[in-house]
């Protein structure tokens, strides 16, 4: 499960790392929650230019009744989204990137007790989550866009903390995966067990991030007692 990320990389450095044409209006998030609106990439409709867009963490599917699904479908399993009816008509046709720079995960420890991890590559650097984006209407006829983000296999350093792990893209991979032309389902489900990501550091952080209130650098200091 990926259910907190970071997004602290300047506006700046989020445009030459993904290409855009403009520079986004981002303000640096340090406990990205569900529910909230996340910063998404997806190509253009009638085009090759790579947008940024804001859409709404959880996923609500076309047919869905009720938008109060959405809090359900956060994460996308890799190894079913190509089957499950929420996903798979996204995952043909409507893939995104999610910039990130970090994510959290909660480890057991004395006896119980939860410790929050953030996990990230060496210096913090930005990379992509693979998400998933889907447009929803109410009975009233208005539209609102949600993504979800897909999820692998934790690979071994991670196990230790959580068996899961969000799919962080290869960057030379980008492309291919927004390209809604893309749909021989082998090549998108090699692209969707992402990149080995050995390079993934965790750092035990204070508990302050357990409440999604707090948004701010203070989520990221280092824990008091790590343990």
């Amino acid at each position: 499960m990926c259910g907190r990320f970071t997004l602290t990389t300047t506006p700046e450095e989020v445009a030459r790392h993904f290409g855009l044409d403009e520079t986004p209006v981002l303000s640096p998030r340090f406990n990205v929650a569900p529910g909230q609106l996340i910063a998404t990439i997806a190509r253009e409709p009638e085009g090759a230019r790579w947008v940024l867009a804001l859409r709404r963490w959880g996923l609500i599917p076309a047919w869905a009744k009720d938008p109060k699904i959405g809090s359900r479908m956060i994460n996308a399993r890799v190894e079913t989204v190509a089957e499950k009816p929420s996903f798979r008509g996204a995952f043909r046709k409507r893939r995104c990137l999610v910039p990130a720079d970090g994510f959290y995960e909660w480890a057991v420890r004395n006896g119980g007790a939860k410790q929050p991890f953030q996990i990230a590559l060496p210096g913090r650097r930005c990379f992509a989550i693979a998400g998933l984006w889907e447009s929803w209407r109410d009975p009233e006829g208005a539209s609102s866009e949600s993504c979800t983000l897909l999820t692998t296999s934790a690979n071994r350093k991670l196990q230790e903390v959580h068996d899961r792990m969000p799919v962080i893209l290869d960057p030379a991979d980008y492309a291919t995966w927004l390209d809604p032309r893309s749909l021989d389902e082998a090549t998108l489900m090699r692209l969707a067990r992402g990149a080995p990501a050995e390079e993934l550091e965790l750092h035990a952080v204070g508990r302050r991030v357990n409440d999604p209130r707090f948004d701010d650098a203070a989520c990221l200091e280092p824990a008091s007692s790590p343990g």
